[in-house]
């Protein structure tokens, strides 16, 4: 079975891309997915919509 979960491809600190697999639902790994990420704005939004309902 062929992977199709794309790597990271960050800049690092010493020049070159990452290489960890990024995360699903994400275009970055866990140590590049910053507050940009769309990962982290649909966590943000889906614990908004928690607080909203109670």
């Amino acid at each position: 079975m062929a992977r199709t979960q794309s790597k990271c491809g960050a800049w690092t600190e010493k020049g070159t891309r990452c290489q960890n697999l990024a995360m699903v639902g994400a275009s970055r790994c866990h140590l590049h997915r910053g507050d940009w990420s769309s990962y982290t704005v649909e966590k943000r939004k889906a614990k908004a919509r928690k607080r909203r309902r109670k």
